[in-house]
């Protein structure tokens, strides 16, 4: 049995809050970005207004703009289920590459419930109806990325789990 979800429908909700983050890279390499929660109803003049008067006021350069609508729910442990395998430290990391530029995206399933996994032992099953479920959703949402491999893991650390190509 999974959590309750209690986050809104994405597709019919309202968003309950509205964040621009602001993504910068200095010359040494190391990034930094400035989350800020704005108006939902701020313009994309206003937005762009912010970026460019926070680019000139900054020796770092700004190389990307995320704009992030979030839709709130309940946040209540409560609605979580106490399992085995059950907190967002255990999860399953899935590597997905996309073979024409080589770039790699790492989704990760956090607190994966029983039936994705080979019985009591740390392996995903990428056959499991739910594994798949999720496969196919992200393979629609990363369009030239396909899965590769997936490996559980306690903290995103290895453990010496074996690694499951799919």
């Amino acid at each position: 049995m999974a959590g309750t979800r209690t986050a809104p429908a994405f597709v019919s909700a309202t968003p309950t809050e509205r964040q621009i983050a602001l993504h910068l890279i200095d010359a040494s390499g190391d990034l930094f970005t400035q989350n800020i929660t704005v108006a939902i109803t701020a313009s994309d003049a206003e937005i762009q207004a912010y970026a460019t008067a926070y680019a000139a006021g900054s020796n770092a350069s700004l190389w990307q703009i995320t704009d992030y609508h979030i839709f709130t729910g309940d946040a209540d442990p409560a609605n979580a289920v106490a399992a085995y395998r059950g907190t967002v430290a255990e999860g399953i990391n899935m590597l997905w590459r996309d073979s024409a530029t080589l770039k790699t995206i790492t989704p990760r399933l956090i607190a994966p419930v029983d039936t994705t996994m080979d019985g009591n032992k740390d392996v995903p099953l990428p056959n499991s109806p739910l594994i798949t479920a999720i496969t196919v959703a992200l393979a629609l949402l990363l369009n030239t990325y396909t899965v590769n491999v997936m490996q559980f893991t306690g903290r995103r650390e290895r453990k010496n789990n074996p690694r499951v190509k799919t």
